[in-house]
């Protein structure tokens, strides 16, 4: 009997927070010919919550679109403290974070990644992520038919603690940056859906506070229509309070400060 070949659609495996990147990744493979497998790791974070419940509302409006051919399978949910650990890899972060500091999730990410195939890491131009790669070793750029261009930690000239770390992902997003994204989704008509991501850690009254780490990088990176009025007094007042740490780390001034308040302690 001779071979037939399949034509069965691919697994897409991708970590989706409900945020701006990962959201358009799913948004990009859903008009492809694909079976979209999205995971989420919790670890207790305040935008849990938030998170979870833009996921399944953009689910909804992903499976109600008429351009969908993707078959989008319900998110699976994982606890942290769940992954397995893996001592190698966590050497493996501890060993390259003493050179260059970066999250403390890309140790977890790395073990929860060891039991998937090419799980899809959605870090865009500009992060931080791929400056630490580019630190430890280069990426190479591969295309698959159904599924897009992504790249890879290339392994020939990459250490071995980026490979344990990173060798696992596929990353299809390094080309992009959030307003390249912006622009894509809002000539294909998916702006009513990327505005229903989530990316605040602190939320106040149920919206994007302006000051935690996600949503300062969120208005750098030109999202600031985003937010409302004060949460950017709030992003502004954090950006003040910043350069003036700076300016008096620069003059020496913070070295002044820091010893009259730690006299007044001391009389206190």
């Amino acid at each position: 009997m001779s071979y037939q070949p399949t034509n069965k659609p691919p697994v897409v495996n991708v970590l989706w927070t409900g945020g701006w990147d990962s959201t358009f990744r799913i948004v990009q493979l859903s008009t492809r010919n694909v079976i979209i497998q999205p995971y989420y790791l919790m670890d207790n974070r305040n935008s849990e919550k938030y998170e979870l419940n833009a996921i399944r509302t953009i689910s909804d409006l992903i499976r109600g679109r008429n351009t969908t051919r993707c078959t989008l399978k319900d998110v699976i949910t994982t606890k942290v403290d769940d992954v397995v650990q893996d001592k190698e890899t966590t050497d493996a972060y501890n060993a390259m974070r003493t050179v260059m500091k970066f999250g403390s999730q890309y140790d977890w990410l790395a073990r929860f990644s060891i039991g998937i195939n090419n799980l899809e890491l959605t870090i865009h131009e500009g992060d931080k992520a791929l400056k630490v790669i580019e630190t430890f070793g280069k990426v190479a750029k591969l295309h698959n038919d159904k599924t897009g261009d992504y790249f890879i930690l290339d392994p020939a000239v990459s250490s071995p603690e980026a490979r344990m770390i990173f060798g696992n992902f596929h990353f299809p997003l390094l080309e992009y940056s959030k307003l390249a994204m912006k622009k894509e989704t809002d000539e294909k008509g998916f702006g009513e859906i990327m505005d229903k991501t989530w990316f605040c850690y602190f939320p106040v009254n149920d919206a994007p506070c302006g000051v935690c780490n996600p949503c300062v990088y969120t208005i750098d990176e030109g999202m600031g229509y985003r937010f409302s009025r004060k949460a950017l007094q709030r992003y502004r007042a954090r950006k003040s309070r910043e350069y003036l740490r700076h300016v008096a780390t620069k003059t020496g001034l913070i070295r002044i400060w820091r010893f009259l308040k730690s006299f007044r302690q001391s009389k206190g």
